[in-house]
């Protein structure tokens, strides 16, 4: 097995810096590739001896070059244990390693990760979930722990907490993807991924949806003045049930997501759950009763259009108004979204329109809205001409 060449170079770049000094560097190379480890030791060119790769004329040259000889004795000595221990190494390793960030610990790689990733909000919350569920099964776990049998033995924990299958299954796909990254940067061998072997189990599910009747229903309601505090609600969630956006999408929109193109309003935005763009012609859409909505909320004088209720309060508003409009359904905020897909697959529209108009980057995704309307089906067959 080839072992990395160190060797200490002097300005690599051949630049000097303003106050006549350049910086010592520790080169490592392995594999074709070169990485560099700075000494934070820096000289004047008349103070490097470049062919003995050596300090001098500099009152602490001794103990300078101590230094050095001690840092590359740490970088191979990093090497050293890992090839000793049978774990694989690498110069991205290495510079893991060197800046801090290099654990032997799953469950803190996976923390350090989440702090670090770019990602929307709710993606985080959920990717932190699934870390202190795992802290609780096992304070910490080890990447040499990382087995068939522990993700087994996980699972059977959380069953055992009252998760649901998809609940459970959603864990899992998280932890794959840490399991991955922690490949990619070597951390962990490949030969020994567990999820060869483990697959987390899944059911499907049925999607909360309200029927063109019903969304008439709520159309329809006249709140009386007792009520008048259910009217915000009412409107985002009639506007979500029109564009088919999302609580945090809805409540981030502002006036310069909504554009006037050829003289036709649309909405184009960028979804914050999946960072896909959307454009949605509300003009065509519902007979443009999403304009009607707009106009009542677009104050100047607001940064974001619908901005002041929280997706909990929302919630909690709906089930007053599904009680109102006669709706036996657990609506959440989340049903307008359901409701529009299969609305529009109902009406007939073409499924990868509404995928676009979602902002799905999968048509699988989609297509789970396609089986839920018996109406669908039927108009669909009564379109078919047999014989």
């Amino acid at each position: 097995m080839e072992a990395t060449m160190f060797n200490v170079v002097y300005n690599r770049k051949k630049k000097l810096l303003s106050n006549g000094t350049a910086l010592i560097q520790v080169e490592a190379y392995l594999n074709s590739k070169k990485k560099y480890f700075s000494t934070n030791i820096y000289l004047s060119p008349d103070q490097w001896d470049n062919k003995h790769k050596k300090i001098k004329n500099h009152p602490n040259a001794l103990k300078l070059n101590r230094q050095i000889s001690d840092f590359v004795a740490k970088l191979q000595s990093m090497e050293l244990d890992r090839r000793n221990a049978g774990k694989p190494f690498s110069l991205d390793i290495l510079s893991e390693f060197m800046k801090g960030k290099f654990t032997n610990s799953f469950t803190e790689f996976m923390g350090n990760e989440i702090k670090a990733e770019k990602i929307a909000p709710a993606t985080r919350i959920g990717q932190l979930t699934t870390l202190k569920a795992l802290q609780s099964f096992k304070k910490e776990i080890f990447f040499d722990e990382l087995t068939f049998d522990l993700l087994s033995n996980f699972e059977r924990f959380l069953f055992d907490n009252g998760l649901s299958v998809n609940t459970v299954n959603k864990y899992f796909r998280h932890i794959r993807k840490f399991t991955n990254l922690a490949i990619n940067k070597d951390l962990f061998d490949l030969n020994r991924y567990p999820f060869r072997k483990f697959k987390a189990k899944t059911e499907s599910t049925s999607r909360e949806y309200l029927s063109p009747e019903e969304l008439m229903k709520l159309e329809k309601i006249v709140l009386n003045p007792s009520q008048k505090h259910l009217q915000k609600t009412l409107d985002m969630f009639l506007f979500s049930c029109y564009t088919g956006l999302r609580f945090s999408d809805i409540s981030a929109l502002s006036r310069n997501n909504i554009q006037i193109i050829d003289g036709n309003m649309w909405i184009i935005t960028t979804m914050i759950k999946t960072n896909e763009i959307v454009r949605i012609p509300i003009y065509l859409m519902f007979g443009m009763k999403p304009i009607d909505i707009l106009d009542k909320y677009m104050d100047p004088e607001r940064k974001f259009i619908f901005d002041d209720l929280t997706n909990q309060y929302v919630n909690r508003c709906l089930k007053d108004l599904a009680e109102i409009a006669g709706i036996k359904k657990n609506v959440t905020f989340h049903t307008a979204r359901h409701t529009q897909a299969t609305f529009l697959l109902y009406k007939g529209v073409n499924i990868t329109t509404v995928q676009k108009l979602l902002g799905h980057k999968k048509l699988q995704t989609t297509q789970i809205y396609s089986k839920v309307m018996d109406k669908t089906i039927i108009n669909e067959l009564q379109a078919v001409k047999f014989g």
